[in-house]
């Protein structure tokens, strides 16, 4: 329908000024203002809204040029992209208002008219992008509430109006990953790691990050920085390389001891994999590595669209702060995805003041606190244990833990210490984990205290405990008559405690 009002709009104008050539570059738009002083036959202070943007060309009457259809005083009048400073543009109403003022300002409407004509470079870097997009598959984060409620917070900042001349929407997908990142992809995928929803306290924390990367997006700089890059040449060399060195050696080394039940998550990817998908080459090869110019100018749109949607501006610099802390904290100086280097996070957060604390966001923590516990997973995994163990305190200390926070916290602190102390604490922990699944007893607090018993040679209460859990899986087992994958894991388990009395009862 817009289209159409648009094509009438060009017509009943070309018609009245008899062009010759002209291209509209918008559907129908609708940008209000007021003019600052007298503009043609019209005065200071009159209303001008803008109702298209076309490009002309071969025409007697107006110079070759990008131009702007107005409604001027009851008047159609087409004003030169040079006079708009003639215009005072009035305070948008509605996030639709807001982003066509923006893409008005900033010229987006241009850019992306450019971007409509066939261009191989930017098919090419399209294609690559889908690509690479398909095997992030390999390493998703499978939680249709989480995947929804960011895809939520994105259309909150923009809904469907950054994608005007370009195809589909813009689209939040999760993934797997310890580390705090998040990029758009040349394409409109927005990647958002599981790592930078444990490392962010609220929302409008992790709405500025995505705000920032919608500006990178609108202003091109992906297909930017490829178009300077020197070397296009071997791409079907390159991607061979990534794809086919996602850890297929690693195959059968998936966390846990090739069990993910034992952490009572869903399927989580092989380590390899990881590593092996989110590497800087890639990000560099999409055009991903952004100068500090970039950075800033993504940075100054993401500011202004966190004022217009009412989150907090200072939000971006208090994220970036507690994405560099996380790198400092895990010694990590270079080759850091997406941000290159703490340098060069530094220097986005210098100069800002320092936000000022803000609210716990509960509503947020609590969305995000089963991505707290299943990321504390992935570091306990990875022998980052002081980082599970700071995740699994986050939720204690939000008061959001579950049966799984504390066996993870159990296990992490396990990992390293073996002292009388540290084997108590363990015990009073796994206290608290069987309080919070009472009403559902969990099968990892059981074999867990197990485990530590036999570490601190409590032999008769490691026993009862077998026995314990022996009693749950047999009771797990009826619940769950018909399902195979279930009964063959409860079997394995069942037969792993038989094999742990036998050997204590030898000790």
């Amino acid at each position: 329908m817009k289209r159409i009002l648009a094509i009438c709009l060009v017509a009943i104008f070309c018609a009245s000024a008899a062009l010759a050539k002209q291209d509209p570059i918008t559907e129908y738009i609708s940008v209000k203002g007021t003019l600052k002083k007298d503009y043609g036959q019209a005065h200071k202070g009159a209303p001008v809204n803008i109702k298209l943007v076309m490009k002309i060309s071969e025409s007697k009457q107006y110079p070759s040029g990008i131009y702007y259809l107005a409604d001027l005083e009851g008047q159609q009048t087409l004003i030169p992209k040079a006079d708009l400073g003639y215009i005072e543009w009035a305070k948008p109403e509605s996030l639709t208002e807001f982003w066509q003022l923006t893409y008005q300002t900033h010229h987006f409407y241009e850019r992306q008219a450019e971007q409509e004509k066939p261009n191989d470079l930017r098919q090419e870097v399209e294609a690559e992008s889908q690509e690479y997009f398909e095997h992030l598959n390999d390493i998703a984060y499978e939680d249709a509430y989480i995947a929804s409620y960011v895809q939520g917070v994105l259309a909150k900042l923009c809904g469907a109006n950054v994608t005007t001349n370009r195809n589909g929407n813009l689209n939040a997908f999760i993934i797997q990953s310890p580390e705090p990142t998040s990029f758009m992809l040349p394409g409109g995928n927005i990647i958002v790691s599981t790592g930078l929803l444990c490392t962010l306290d609220s929302e409008a924390e992790l709405a500025a990050i995505l705000a920032s990367e919608i500006g990178h997006y609108l202003y091109d700089h992906q297909v930017s920085n490829v178009r300077r890059a020197t070397q296009r040449a071997q791409r079907a060399l390159f991607w061979a390389d990534v794809f086919s060195s996602l850890a297929y050696s690693y195959k059968e080394d998936y966390y846990y001891d090739g069990d993910w039940r034992d952490l009572g998550v869903s399927a989580v990817a092989d380590v390899g994999t990881i590593i092996s998908l989110l590497c800087v080459p890639v990000i560099n090869r999409l055009g991903m590595n952004y100068s500090g110019d970039q950075e800033r100018e993504a940075d100054r749109l993401a500011a202004r669209i966190l004022n217009f949607t009412g989150y907090p501006e200072d939000a971006l610099t208090s994220a970036l702060r507690k994405v560099r802390d996380y790198y400092l904290r895990n010694r990590r100086q270079e080759n850091i995805l997406r941000y290159n280097c703490i340098d060069d996070l530094q220097q986005r957060i210098e100069g800002k003041p320092d936000p000022a604390p803000a609210p716990a966001d509960r509503p947020y923590l609590k969305n995000t606190y089963d991505v707290v516990n299943f990321n504390a997973d992935l570091n306990y995994l990875a022998a980052l244990y002081q980082e599970a163990i700071m995740l699994a305190g986050k939720n204690i200390g939000n008061r959001l833990a579950d049966s799984r926070t504390y066996v993870t916290l159990v296990r992490s602190k396990m990992a390293i210490g073996n002292t009388d102390d540290v084997n108590n604490e363990c015990l009073a922990l796994l206290d608290k984990a069987e309080e919070a699944s009472a009403d559902a007893p969990n099968p990892d607090v059981c074999k867990q205290r197990i485990l530590l018993l036999m570490r601190m040679q409590k032999q008769s209460r490691a026993i009862n405990a077998l026995h314990g859990y022996m009693d749950l899986l047999a009771a797990y087992k009826q619940q769950r008559p018909e399902e195979k994958e279930e009964r063959i894991w409860i079997d394995k388990e069942l037969n792993w405690a038989q094999l742990m009395i036998q050997k204590i009862n030898k000790l």
